[in-house]
């Protein structure tokens, strides 16, 4: 996110257009090279991992920033474009996303969507307001202190707790990027690119893991955060965090002047 932010504020111009073809700007072709490299990590993610979850997150916020930094939408289109061509093309050459998706369409398919029935189970046995804290039983869940917590948070505290989970996800959106809006000065762009990267990589680790919870998308290997259990992933969580605090005292130095 540093990297990104700190080369889309000096190439700036070049990114937004540096070129024309049939009238389109389009970016200079230097610019277009660190794209490729992106969309290129992206997919060797999915190769090396067998997992869609780290790309989609990575990419989803160098998309995010692109669009912040050149204001048009017809790039962060064209990436988006980009990743599910080639999401599709390694879908066909590795089971594992394949499996991924086939239990996330029909999990009752193969003995191995077992995870999956016991999350939908224990989501329907919380209902309004939950079985009550303690009383719940999460172990049937595999996985449901990591890839399943979100299931194991509704089944005790029900619906009400699950939205108010999303709630809390949702303010620090909300947070996050009116930091970004209001930063000023000589940085300005720089900080705005790296708020509004700490922000989106925050926003979507939550949403892929809680979507794949409740089958919205098929279900990756990432942790929900500040709630998973984990180590590096809580580390570097609290280290966006921190980021996202400093920025913020450089917003409000800058409102106070």
């Amino acid at each position: 996110m540093i990297f990104l932010a700190s080369y889309l504020d000096d190439r700036r111009g070049q990114v937004v257009g540096g070129t024309r073809v049939w009238g389109i700007a389009l970016p200079a072709v230097s610019a277009t090279v660190p794209l490729l490299v992106m969309w290129g990590l992206a997919m060797l993610l999915i190769v090396i991992q067998r997992d869609l979850g780290a790309a989609l997150m990575l990419f989803s916020v160098f998309l995010a920033m692109i669009y912040v930094a050149t204001s048009r939408g017809l790039y962060a289109g064209i990436g988006l474009f980009a990743f599910v061509v080639g999401a599709y093309a390694l879908y066909n050459f590795l089971p594992i996303v394949q499996l991924r998706v086939a239990l996330w369409l029909d999990p009752w398919m193969q003995e191995r969507g077992y995870q999956s029935i016991q999350a939908m189970y224990a989501l329907a046995s919380g209902g309004v307001f939950g079985s009550g804290i303690g009383k719940g039983m999460p172990a049937i869940v595999p996985a449901a202190h990591t890839d399943y917590i979100y299931t194991s948070i509704s089944e005790e505290l029900g619906m009400v707790g699950g939205v108010g989970l999303l709630m809390g996800y949702l303010l620090l959106a909300v947070r996050g990027y009116s930091i970004s809006m209001r930063l000023t000065g000589r940085f300005s762009t720089f900080e705005q690119l790296l708020a509004v990267g700490c922000t989106t990589i925050l926003v979507v680790q939550a949403f892929i893991i809680i979507g794949g919870n409740v089958r919205l998308i098929p279900l990756t290997g990432i942790t929900l955060p500040f709630v998973s259990y984990g180590g590096s992933a809580v580390l570097m969580n609290f280290v966006v965090m921190g980021l996202l605090a400093r920025l913020s005292i450089n917003q409000r130095d800058v409102s106070e002047a």
